[in-house]
C-alpha cells in the first residue's frame, strides 16, 4: 500500500494497539500484536532502525560475559531466543563460531572451560555445536595471523550474526503482512490526555510536513535510547533519568584480513579487561568492535573520535603478527548507543550493567518497554503484549495465511523465499532491474523492494540500513549514489530538486560514517 494510503487508514481507524519506536524492539511488538490479529500502527520519527537497532554488535547471542555478572536468567532467555531466530530466519541469522584464546594461565583455563561448560548448559538442545578445546597447533593453522608466544591454546564456541537493520524491516514487513500499518519519518510530537489516559496523538508527517490525530486504545513506547525524551513528552514534569546509555564503536574493514569462517576474540591493549572481536559479515566485510563508554550527548547525530578508534586499531595489532591495521584500512565506522536502563549506581562502569529490560505502564493505556538486546527481542514483545491482556481485553481476529509458491534462487539466500518472490515479481516489470550495481552486489530491483515494502523513503534508509552499501564505500560513489536516487525518484515522484536535497543528505550521513575527531 502507498504512504498516503497508509496515513489514511491511521488518521481514520481506531487501532488496538499504537506502537511508538520502530527499532527492534518495536518491530517485534508489532508482529506480535498483528499475529493475535489487533488493529496495529507502528510509528519511528526516523526510518526503521535508523538508531541501535542498525548500529548493533551484529550478534545474535547469549552473551557470555554476562555470566561472570551472574546474570543467569538474562543469558538462558537470550539463548532459547537465539535458536527460535536461527530457526525463523536462517537467511538473515546465522550460525557463527567464536575463537575465545587462552594465555599462559591454567586458572584463566579453567575458568574460561566452566563458563562455556554453563553456556552450553543453558542454551538447552541447540542445533549448532558445543565449545571445544583447541591446542596450540590447531591455533597456528586456522589464525596464522595472531601472535601465539603467550597462547597455551584455545576455545572454540557458537553463537550467531545477523544484519539487524534488515532483520528489523523485515519483522515489520510480516507485522504489515499481517494487516499492520509502519510510518517511517512520522514522528509523536504530543500526547492529549484526560481521565488518566492518552484519548489521542498527534504526529508530523516529516515527508509531507503535515499532522495527523491517531487514536488507539493502547500506547507503547518502545523508543530505547529515546525513552527519556518521550517521557517528557508525556509529562513535562517528570525530571527521573530512565536511561544510562552507553556507547560502543565499530569498524568496517576487509573481510579478507581475517578468517571468515571464525569470530577472533582478542583481549584489549590497554588492560582493562575487555575483548575485542573480529567478525565476519555480509558482502566481504568484517566488523571490528568494540568500545563501551557511558554517553550522555545526542542520539541523533553520533560521532566517533580518534581516540576510540585509536582503542580498537591498537588491541587488535597488539595481537597480529605481521599485517598490521592502518586508519586508511577502515572501510567505514559507526557507533551504536545502547538503551541501558538507569540503575541508579553511578560507580558501574557502562560493562558492568544490566542488559536486562523493563515493562511498565504510565497510566491506564500507556505502557513504556525499555532496555533489552536485540536477541530477545521476541520474547520481550511477548511479555509486552502479556502485560496489556493482563489490563485490557482486546480481541483477537484470525488472518489468512500469506502462502507463497515461487521459490527464486538467485535472492533467497539474502532475503528468504517469500521476499524473493517480491523481488522477481518487480524484476519481471523490466528485466534490466536485476542487472548489480557495478561494485555491489545489489540490483536495482532490490532497492525498489525495500522502498515498496520496507518503508525505504531516504538514500541512508536504503544504502546504510536496507543494504550494506555504505559501510563497503570506502570513497563517496557518486555515480552509484545517482543512480539510486534516480531509482527511488521514480518510485516516491521526486523532483530535481528534491533528488539534489536527497543527495546532499546523504553525502552528510555518509561523511558521518567514513570520519572520526
Amino acid at each position: 500500500m502507498s504512504r498516503q494510503h497508509n496515513i489514511q487508514r491511521a488518521i481514520t481507524e481506531l487501532f488496538d494497539v499504537v506502537v511508538i519506536g520502530g527499532g527492534i524492539t518495536g518491530a517485534g511488538i508489532a508482529l506480535t500484536a498483528a499475529r493475535k490479529g489487533w488493529k496495529t500502527l507502528i510509528i519511528d520519527k526516523h526510518d526503521f532502525a535508523f538508531g541501535t537497532s542498525s548500529r548493533s554488535a551484529k550478534m545474535i547471542h547469549g552473551g557470555l560475559r554476562y555470566l561472570q555478572n551472574l546474570q543467569i536468567k538474562l543469558v538462558k532467555e537470550a539463548l532459547h531466543e537465539r535458536e527460535h531466530l536461527l530457526k525463523e530466519y536462517p537467511h538473515l541469522v546465522k550460525p557463527q563460531p567464536f575463537f575465545m584464546p587462552i594465555y599462559k594461565s591454567r586458572l584463566s583455563k579453567i575458568k574460561l572451560g566452566i563458563g562455556l561448560s554453563g553456556y552450553d548448559y543453558l542454551t538447552g538442545e541447540s542445533s549448532m555445536p558445543k565449545h571445544a578445546e583447541i591446542d596450540l597447533e590447531e591455533v597456528k593453522q586456522r589464525f596464522p595471523q595472531l601472535k601465539t608466544d603467550a597462547m597455551v591454546g584455545g576455545f572454540v564456541y557458537y553463537d550467531a550474526k545477523t544484519n539487524d537493520a534488515r532483520l528489523t524491516n523485515e519483522v515489520i514487513q510480516e507485522a504489515c503482512d499481517l494487516g499492520a500499518i509502519a510510518l517511517n519519518y512520522f514522528e509523536l510530537t504530543t500526547l492529549q490526555k484526560g481521565n488518566n489516559k492518552i484519548k489521542s496523538i498527534t504526529c508530523e508527517d516529516k515527508i509531507a510536513e503535515k499532522s495527523f490525530t491517531i487514536k488507539s486504545k493502547v500506547f507503547i513506547a518502545a523508543t530505547g535510547i529515546w525513552t527519556d525524551e518521550i517521557l517528557r513528552k508525556f509529562d513535562s514534569n517528570d525530571t527521573k533519568k530512565y536511561m544510562m546509555p552507553s556507547k560502543g564503536v565499530h569498524l568496517i574493514v576487509s573481510a579478507n584480513h581475517f578468517p571468515k569462517d571464525c569470530v577472533m576474540l582478542l583481549p584489549t591493549a590497554n588492560g582493562d579487561g575487555r575483548m575485542i572481536w573480529c567478525m565476519p559479515w555480509d558482502d566481504n566485510l568484517n566488523v571490528i568492535g568494540t568500545t563501551d563508554t557511558d554517553y550522555n550527548e545526542g542520539n541523533d547525530e553520533i560521532f566517533i573520535l580518534e581516540n576510540e578508534v585509536k582503542y580498537i586499531l591498537d588491541s587488535v595489532n597488539a595481537q597480529l603478527k605481521e599485517k598490521k591495521l592502518t586508519e586508511d584500512d577502515i572501510l567505514s565506522v559507526y557507533a551504536g548507543i545502547r538503551p541501558l536502563l538507569n540503575d541508579n549506581d553511578e560507580n558501574k562502569k557502562s560493562n558492568q550493567r544490566s542488559r536486562d529490560y523493563q515493562i511498565w505502564w504510565n497510566n491506564d493505556n500507556m505502557l513504556t518497554i525499555s532496555g533489552g538486546k536485540l536477541t530477545s527481542f521476541l520474547s520481550m514483545a511477548e511479555n509486552c503484549i502479556k502485560t496489556i491482556e493482563e489490563k485490557h481485553a482486546i480481541q483477537s481476529t484470525d488472518n489468512d495465511e500469506i502462502i507463497i509458491n515461487t521459490l527464486i534462487d538467485n535472492f533467497k539466500h539474502r532475503y528468504g523465499v517469500k521476499n524473493a518472490t517480491l523481488i522477481a515479481n518487480i524484476a519481471q516489470e523490466e528485466l534490466e532491474l536485476t542487472q548489480q550495481f557495478t561494485g555491489y552486489e545489489y540490483c536495482p530491483a532490490e532497492i525498489i523492494f525495500f522502498i515498496r515494502y520496507q518503508n525505504g523513503q531516504k538514500l541512508d534508509d536504503i544504502l546504510t540500513r536496507r543494504t550494506l552499501i555504505s559501510y563497503q564505500m570506502k570513497d563517496f560513489d557518486e555515480d552509484l549514489v545517482k543512480t539510486v536516487s534516480e531509482i527511488m525518484a521514480k518510485e516516491l515522484n521526486w523532483s530535481a530538486e528534491q533528488i539534489t536535497i536527497e543527495i546532499n543528505l546523504y553525502k552528510h550521513s555518509w561523511k558521518l560514517m567514513h570520519s572520526w575527531k
